[in-house]
């Protein structure tokens, strides 16, 4: 297996090619495997937006989404995908220790995201904790998850609307 790489970009930093790979990964995942329509999936944020780009020998095997919210104090994380081959390898994990770091790297700015409650328990071992119930968003069950960055769930009655 090839090193995995991380890199978290601006929107205006992406490449053409970057851009379409991420786009590419995220309809393979979303649209073709979990059936969510393209609309939902490619919207006016992206250009709001650090991406995410894990690569495995030069392949895009991995691409999230980081949202400046509530002032820029918090970052929406969502449009987690992995590629379907590579899931259960490290890329996953990878990403979102990648993407933890970097919210960590402002003192006092916090991680939240709609997680898919299939992988709440994964998204807890890397430190986002649950806040709330779950509910359906596009036909899919979620679950409200805020980064834990003290280590003791403080977030959880804080953490910003999404």
């Amino acid at each position: 297996m090839a090193e995995l790489t991380v890199t978290i970009k601006p929107f205006d930093a992406l490449t053409l090619l970057e851009l379409h790979a991420c786009y590419k990964l995220r309809g393979e995942v979303f649209v073709v495997g979990q059936g969510i329509s393209c609309e939902a999936d490619v919207d006016s944020d992206d250009p709001l937006c650090h991406h995410v780009m894990v690569r495995e020998g030069g392949a895009l095997v991995g691409t999230a989404r980081l949202l400046p919210i509530d002032g820029g104090r918090a970052i929406k994380v969502g449009r987690v995908a992995v590629d379907a081959q590579r899931r259960r390898r490290g890329a996953g994990s990878a990403m979102m220790r990648a993407v933890a770091a970097w919210i960590m790297q402002k003192p006092g700015r916090s991680g939240v995201m709609s997680a898919q409650a299939y992988l709440e328990g994964w998204y807890g071992s890397l430190g986002w904790r649950s806040v709330g119930e779950h509910y359906d968003e596009a036909g899919i069950e979620h679950v409200k998850m805020v980064l834990d960055t003290a280590g003791k769930g403080q977030l959880a009655e804080s953490a910003p609307t999404i």
